[in-house]
């Protein structure tokens, strides 16, 4: 069983990061095999090319760093996306991820009778934040973002999706923060 984590936030001090490495300390301690997906730091450029666009319907890439999103993806069965959620959704890197990676006839088939799922990964676990509460992302977006990122996620064959917001950051004491990172590793 192999976790990827895809980090999308291009601070290394960040709350997210603080996830992140939380999360690594408690598969390091339960000794699972782990990879992790730094958009950032690998400098994945989220943006579709003309050419890009071109063979993009063939499942072909020109992007080495998309080949090797796809290498990781085949070996992975937990997903663990980590992102903040920045006006009313995810950073365009990871956006940007899910246009480029999950191709046609790597991630699904569509073949004119609807999208058939190819990618068999058993869970996936999302952890946002923001500096807005929880309770006005509600009303404005997450739920229908929320709605839009776990109708693409399943319709490429992903399950068990649980997703964890931690809404009003800016607010929140370092014993508060501490307090939820402390929680993270239960999560998965």
């Amino acid at each position: 069983m192999t976790t990827t984590l895809i980090i999308d936030h291009p601070w290394k001090g960040s709350f997210n990061h603080g996830v992140l490495n939380h999360l690594i300390e408690g598969l390091e301690q339960d000794q699972k095999i782990y990879q992790v997906i730094d958009l950032n730091k690998d400098g994945f450029d989220p943006v579709m090319t003309a050419e890009e666009l071109a063979v993009y319907q063939r499942g072909s890439v020109l992007d080495p760093l998309v080949l090797h999103y796809m290498s990781l993806l085949r070996e992975t069965t937990q997903l663990v996306l980590i992102f903040p959620i920045w006006w009313y959704s995810s950073p365009a890197s990871l956006k940007g991820f899910l246009d480029k990676v999950l191709l046609n006839e790597f991630a699904f088939f569509d073949g004119g009778n609807g999208i058939q799922p190819l990618l068999a990964i058993d869970s996936v676990v999302v952890f946002t934040t923001s500096d807005q509460s929880t309770e006005s992302l509600d009303q404005h977006c997450t739920r229908s973002y929320k709605h839009q990122l776990t109708t693409t996620l399943e319709d490429i064959g992903l399950r068990n999706i649980s997703w964890h917001h931690l809404g009003s950051l800016k607010n929140l004491s370092e014993e508060e923060r501490q307090a939820y990172l402390t929680t993270v590793y239960e999560k998965l």
